[in-house]
């Protein structure tokens, strides 16, 4: 299949975060990217030798300053959204007590804020829109072409 609107001609690994804290969902808006404006919340690409813990790990605490323990697999999701193809790997993480997010990259990220999943803000970030849905439903696998 030919998609002529791809950016890129290849697959790329997206690794990302649901974090919860007290019952609330941490959101933060993205700019500056693919899918500027919409609501992600922590991860990037996976770097060549990297697990996908590690990837989890690093990003959350380059973009957020945040040290995440336990990671819990939520999801994988097959996502060919924003002229863009990733496999995306979704992990949920409950934030320790103590750690309070703070960009640490300001040109990635607009604001950031704590919503209930009945008040989530769009638009969400496809990747964490399945996350949501996974955590929701316990449902692990998304594809967009279907």
């Amino acid at each position: 299949m030919f998609l002529g609107w791809l950016k890129l001609d290849h697959v790329r690994v997206g690794v990302g975060v649901l974090l919860i804290k007290d019952g609330l969902i941490f959101l933060s808006k993205r700019k500056g990217a693919h899918a500027n404006g919409t609501w992600g919340s922590t991860g990037g690409h996976l770097e060549f030798g990297e697990t996908l813990e590690e990837c989890a790990r690093r990003e959350a605490k380059e973009e957020f300053g945040l040290i995440l323990k336990d990671l819990q697999f939520l999801c994988v999701a097959n996502v060919i959204e924003y002229g863009q193809h990733y496999l995306d790997v979704e992990f949920l993480s409950v934030l320790n007590e103590g750690q309070c997010p703070d960009i640490k990259e300001p040109e990635k990220f607009e604001t950031f804020g704590w919503f209930s999943r009945d008040n989530l803000p769009v638009p969400l970030f496809k990747p964490l829109e399945y996350a949501v849905q996974s955590f929701l439903t316990q449902n692990n696998y998304w594809d967009s072409c279907q």
